[in-house]
């Protein structure tokens, strides 16, 4: 299939006017298949979405296996090809159905965008960046949970969020790490140095940080 007349994404020359030829699933330099005239669109790479909620009237955390698949098929639609949606701030009960949820999707694998993991922003917050999250569930870093919750999700938690000044962190940091799973700084309060000790512990700035301008 070749795509005519868009702006296509280089990611050294930025967007410009070429064709774009796909073959058996990959772009290709050139084919002779049925073309499609794109002009007035702009093509871009399927995008990742690493932090959301719930789309459509869907939410991640209430572990509906229909709603995530509504999420799922929407953001394709959009141009994301790849999800991590993120879970709230729960017990351990529901945030082990999500996780459950998670992984049986993947295993189904129903279409639209793909489930690559699930972002656990909770419960690991401080109480004063709590934001939106719901403070009766609110969790001291607790590294046999967070292995608990990989369990049930098969290996699906790719991130979660921690504020780094809560007791036990940076042995929660390096835990997580032997699970798989990278730590996100946010909803913290922690100053300069407990910080510093965190990213020395391996955990990650990502965008979860930016959680800590929220709450």
């Amino acid at each position: 299939m070749r795509l005519t007349g868009a702006r296509v994404f280089d990611p050294l020359k930025g967007f410009n006017n070429r064709e774009l030829s796909i073959w058996e699933g990959k772009i290709v330099s050139r084919c002779d298949g049925e073309g499609v005239d794109l002009s007035g669109c702009w093509v871009i790479p399927g995008l990742t979405d690493l932090h959301f909620h719930g789309c459509r009237g869907a939410d991640f955390s209430d572990a509906d296996a229909a709603g995530l698949q509504t999420m799922a098929d929407y953001e394709l639609s959009r141009g994301v090809t790849q999800i991590c949606p993120a879970g709230m701030t729960l017990g351990e009960d529901q945030l082990t159905r999500i996780c459950q949820n998670a992984a049986a999707h993947r295993a189904k694998n129903p279409g639209g965008a793909e489930l690559v993991g699930l972002h656990l922003e909770g419960p690991f917050l401080c109480k004063a960046k709590k934001g939106a999250q719901n403070e009766a569930f609110l969790h001291d870093p607790d590294p046999a949970m967070l292995h608990r919750l990989q369990q049930a999700a098969q290996g699906m938690v790719k991130l979660v969020t921690l504020a780094a000044e809560q007791p036990g962190a940076l042995e929660f940091i390096r835990s997580a790490q032997e699970d798989g799973i990278t730590v996100s700084l946010g909803h913290t309060t922690a100053d300069y140095d407990t910080a510093c000790a965190a990213y020395e512990a391996l955990a990650s700035g990502g965008q979860s940080a930016q959680s800590t301008q929220e709450g």
